[in-house]
């Protein structure tokens, strides 16, 4: 899975809202202007992007069982 966190400045490379595909151009372009970087993270992530998403992290938390949950009652 590959997922991206970006700082504001990521809007610079996007000329029209309606029409741009991020992956083409302005993936392209922050990469060639050295924009990027990656790493692999190698504990717990999950994304939220859905409401299918929420309901599976909400049950890991109701469960007991979440992974991100590092501290003591």
């Amino acid at each position: 899975m590959v997922d991206f966190l970006y700082e504001p400045g990521v809007f610079d490379y996007i000329n029209d809202d309606d029409s741009t595909i991020f992956e083409q151009e302005p993936l392209i372009n922050l990469v060639k202007d050295h924009q990027m970087v990656a790493w692999q993270h190698y504990d717990f992530w999950a994304c939220m992007d859905a409401l299918r998403d929420k309901n599976y992290l909400c049950e890991l938390w109701d469960s007991g069982t979440a992974p991100w949950k590092v501290w003591k009652d």
